[in-house]
């Protein structure tokens, strides 16, 4: 694998983040502590933030580091390998909270804000999803109706929020109503969490991840001031869009340092585990996992870092390669975990051994920013309406002829004519996961001669397009089921197997008796 840190544009920065981290990690860092107390440690965010963790890309003028791309998702890949904790607190502060500010916000929120969260004095966060509706946008149904003074009264309710209860800020997408009562489209408001009628609600205590607080947000008649406004009126999907792009790679970044750590500490492992074959390492079949994950790890890698560079030149990324890196670079993540997980045997069950902690950390990485199935579905859908947009991908990349003749398969499945809704969404699932594989591929294909490994994760990129082709062109996935009914009334029937078993043992109390409030 080709040397991964070498930085892009501010390579002193860099470097003194990369140490700091690490040299954190060892001496300050306790994951399994952390997570069994579902908390940091109180020094936590000020250390970070005396480092500038919270401002990584903000700029010099607002007392971020305008870090690049390409150097800000390096740090991402580092956070990612220590602790996905760490990872997600920086990630949902940088990426979801801190582009629509810096990028709709008005001049004077922004140049106050700004200063203020770069430094960590406040965390900020994006409220989008809601019990309703996880990844689909449009779907909003929290309300905010003008006022005849300018300002929007906002009343509904958002779930799954990462640090909804303890930021400061609160990028809040609502449905608008406008004073005539005409709905006015999806639209953002930078919400103080100080203001009455913003309600934190209580923590949701989740498989992983169990450090960073995802809550649910109650609005209720909570009065935002027009200076507020996220852009222009009806125009919040626009912000909305911008976090999610971003988050999107920078998932993909942060779970490669994910596969990094958890690829290392297997390698030791079996190098050092003698079985009845020899050397564990040396075992065909154990060899033969190590490679195959190096090269889904380098194809990660190579994906990032082309989004990455792209971004940093000025150049336009086309949409479909950020759902590639959340896609793929989540995918492939848990897959290399949880094989690590295999390789080590009973020591990958055991909490304290790093990987078994990855593999309920990450394993939420294929739900974030939108489960993979949703995602996948959207990506084909797209695709499929307008095959141009695949083809013009694709001629993006040098890719071998055999990879180009791939993916113009690829793209002949569009002709495909379903028999149902059902089998349109097969279908799009299907166009929507070779893309996938086809850009992966293509860019493998394009590094294929920079190092002894590159040539083996270029081939098994390539194979792996080959045969998810192969079976959806034999129609594979288009068998026959049966229908959601019939499927329903089945599962429904295994009541009479196992019985009523709702545990309904009373918990603990965790409010004040209502006698003594106020």
């Amino acid at each position: 694998m080709e040397p991964t840190d070498q930085c892009a544009t501010t390579p002193t920065t860099v470097s003194h983040l990369l140490d700091f981290l690490r040299r954190y990690a060892r001496e300050r860092i306790d994951s399994r502590r952390m997570d069994e107390r579902r908390a940091f440690p109180v020094s936590f965010i000020p250390d970070l933030a005396a480092e500038g963790l919270f401002g990584l890309q903000i700029p010099t003028s607002h007392s971020g580091l305008g870090l690049s791309h390409t150097d800000a998702l390096r740090v991402m890949t580092q956070l990612g390998a220590i602790d996905a904790n760490l990872l997600i607190l920086t990630a949902v502060h940088n990426t979801l909270g801190v582009p629509p500010i810096e990028g709709f916000a008005q001049p004077a929120v922004r140049d106050a804000v700004l200063p203020e969260v770069a430094r960590g004095r406040r965390l900020v966060t994006s409220a989008i999803s809601e019990p309703g509706m996880g990844s689909h946008v449009r779907a909003i149904s929290t309300r905010a109706v003008k006022q005849a003074d300018g300002s929007y009264l906002v009343n509904g309710g958002k779930q799954w929020i990462s640090l909804g209860a303890d930021a400061a800020y609160v990028n809040v997408f609502a449905r608008l109503v406008d004073e005539h009562g005409q709905d006015a489209g999806i639209t953002g408001f930078m919400v103080d969490t100080t203001t009455p009628g913003f309600l934190g609600g209580p923590e949701v205590l989740t498989l992983g991840l169990k450090v960073v607080p995802q809550n649910s947000l109650t609005f209720e008649d909570l009065r935002v001031p027009a200076e507020s406004l996220l852009g222009e009126e009806g125009q919040g999907l626009v912000a909305a869009k911008t976090a999610f792009t971003k988050g999107r790679v920078t998932l993909a970044a942060g779970a490669l340092g994910a596969m990094m750590r958890s690829l290392e500490l297997a390698l030791r492992f079996t190098q050092r585990r003698e079985v009845a074959t020899g050397n564990l390492a040396e075992n065909g079949r154990i060899h033969q996992l190590l490679a195959d994950s190096v090269a889904a790890t380098q194809a990660v890698e190579a994906l990032v870092r082309h989004i990455a560079a792209r971004l940093d030149s000025g150049e336009e990324v086309a949409e479909p390669l950020f759902f590639v890196a959340k896609i793929l670079g989540c995918e492939l993540a848990f897959d290399v975990v949880d094989r690590c997980v295999q390789l080590l045997g009973a020591r990958g069950y055991v909490d304290t051994n790093v990987v078994a902690q990855h593999f309920r950390d990450y394993r939420l990485f294929r739900i974030f920013e939108g489960s993979t199935e949703a995602i996948t579905v959207y990506l084909g859908t797209t695709l499929l309406s307008a095959p141009g947009r695949f083809t013009a991908l694709m001629d993006q990349f040098d890719a071998a002829t055999q990879v180009h003749d791939l993916a113009d398969r690829v793209g002949k499945l569009a002709t495909v004519a379903p028999t149902s809704a059902q089998q349109q969404h097969v279908l799009a699932n299907v166009v929507g996961e070779l893309a996938c594989w086809s850009v992966l591929a293509a860019l493998t294909s394009e590094a294929a001669g920079r190092s002894t490994v590159h040539p083996h994760t270029a081939a098994w990129c390539e194979r792996q397009l080959r045969e998810r082709l192969r079976s959806a062109e034999d129609g594979v996935p288009f068998v026959d089921l049966p229908t959601v009914d019939e499927v329903a009334d089945h599962i429904t029937g295994y009541q009479e197997l196992i019985g009523d078993i709702d545990q309904r043992r009373p918990g603990e109390q965790n409010e004040m008796d209502a006698l003594l409030r106020c």
